[in-house]
């Protein structure tokens, strides 16, 4: 007998129990779809958790800083061969396998002054080229060049948190600021005058960055020779030593720390956790956020292990089903399987029939349910992310992800649950005897 007169006679005995089928098909089909929805949901926490992560800066980006306690031995001086923040370092960095490029930020806490309201943030000293190769993007404005007066970058959030020191709520309802329009000073120090505070420098904006990276919302930038040149000449005019009035952000001239912290861009998030050890195993402190990442995607596996094994009791329940049509099939066929054997059908024919109908309920099953998985999740995505952005979950556009994967899979454990649960009674229809089996009636 060959497989296609198989197929169409197994087909033929599926459609004559119409009604039995159908049910059987429906648990197989629930089974699939609690299954696949679970695990989806689990695949959903991942991407979300990634997508928030994303909103703080890039995954592909490791922060690096000097490492205080590598750097000083048991009697407190420094270490031979410790690697200092500086072009040696970024040359050594950017010779390793999977790094495109590193960029070091020189640093200094600062007050910006807006008329009678101010405010603190970060300046920091870069290499704009470099910068652009990071994508950071604009939402107004342009890059800084080194041809303009004091010519400058500003996060999007630096001109959203001035406020009025005099005011009785200084922090409630922060005035709205216009850096084009508005003449900015600031004062490269933290540290509080008494009296008139002194004279500042008057910064040029030329770009604000875009809200949708948080990575350099707080900051201003400026190139390296505006950096140095503005600090110093802040330090000669008012007697003061920046260096250590902010907190001792900056190290001393015989240090040889050239930047305050680095970034590094790896080709591909997969790779940026043995880069991260490799700048560790240098010295440096390394931190990224595929860290945190890391920690959700474990939570993650774990709460998808067990939605998984959730809608695995469905299906388990299913097979089940299927073995009991089957084995029904059986007793109601007895005599149509002693005909058989009669005229020559060979028992792995027999087998096989049995095998392919369960395959089948396995397989409609599946397929139905893997829609109905699709709807679900549909109507997950669209109601209960809507709830979540409504309570502030941020970075999440999706709930429920089934990959394209996940349906196949889903699929074929369908299709696999229905040739294991009919196994037993294919095995059982072979060993009936053909005589006996002729006279059942």
């Amino acid at each position: 007998m060959n497989s296609l007169d198989l197929a169409l006679m197994g087909i033929k005995n599926l459609l004559r129990r119409k009604a039995r089928t159908i049910l059987t098909v429906l648990g197989v089909m629930i089974g699939t779809a609690s299954i696949v929805v679970m695990v989806s949901l689990g695949l959903g926490m991942d991407r979300a958790f990634e997508q928030q992560l994303e909103s703080y800066g890039s995954l592909t980006l490791i922060d690096i800083y000097n490492n205080m306690m590598y750097e000083m031995s048991g009697d407190g001086s420094s270490s031979e061969g410790q690697l200092y923040l500086n072009d040696d370092a970024i040359a050594q960095i950017e010779a390793m396998d999977h790094v495109e490029f590193a960029i070091g930020f020189k640093r200094f806490d600062s007050k910006i002054y807006s008329g009678k309201y101010e405010s603190y943030t970060n300046v920091k000293g870069v290499d704009f080229d470099k910068l652009a190769l990071m994508g950071i993007d604009l939402s107004q404005g342009t890059m800084p060049s080194k041809e303009g007066q004091y010519e400058a970058l500003f996060g999007f959030q630096v001109s959203q948190n001035f406020y009025d020191p005099n005011s009785r709520t200084p922090y409630m309802n922060p005035p709205q600021i216009d850096i084009f329009e508005s003449k900015i000073e600031l004062l490269p120090t933290s540290q509080y005058f008494e009296g008139r505070r002194p004279r500042g420098y008057v910064l040029n904006p030329t770009g604000i960055t875009s809200e949708d990276d948080w990575n350099y919302a707080w900051d201003i930038f400026m190139d390296y020779e505006t950096f140095e040149k503005l600090k110093a000449d802040f330090d000669r005019k008012n007697r003061t030593n920046s260096d250590t009035q902010n907190g001792g952000s900056r190290r001393k001239e015989e240090d040889k720390n050239q930047y305050d912290e680095m970034k590094v861009s790896v080709d591909e998030v997969d790779n940026v956790q043995e880069v991260q050890q490799q700048i560790k195993d240098m010295g440096f402190e390394a931190y990224s956020l595929t860290d945190a990442l890391e920690n959700m995607n474990q939570t993650s596996s774990l709460i998808q292990m067990i939605l998984g094994g959730i809608g695995g009791v469905s299906l388990f329940v299913a097979a089940i089903g299927i073995t009991n049509t089957m084995v029904m099939s059986i007793y109601e066929r007895t005599k149509e399987i002693g005909v058989m054997k009669v005229i020559g059908a060979q028992l792995k024919d027999i087998k096989r029939l049995f095998l392919f109908e369960a395959a089948m309920l396995g397989l409609i099953g599946g397929s139905f349910g893997i829609g109905i998985s699709y709807g679900i999740s549909l109507v997950i995505n669209k109601l209960v992310s809507g709830m979540g952005g409504e309570m502030g979950y941020m970075g999440a556009s999706i709930l429920s992800y089934i990959p394209a994967w996940l349906a196949l899979a889903g699929l074929g454990f369908a299709t696999m649950i229905g040739l294991i649960a009919g196994y037993y009674p294919a095995v059982r229809a072979t060993k009936l005897s053909a005589l006996e089996a002729i006279r059942t009636e």
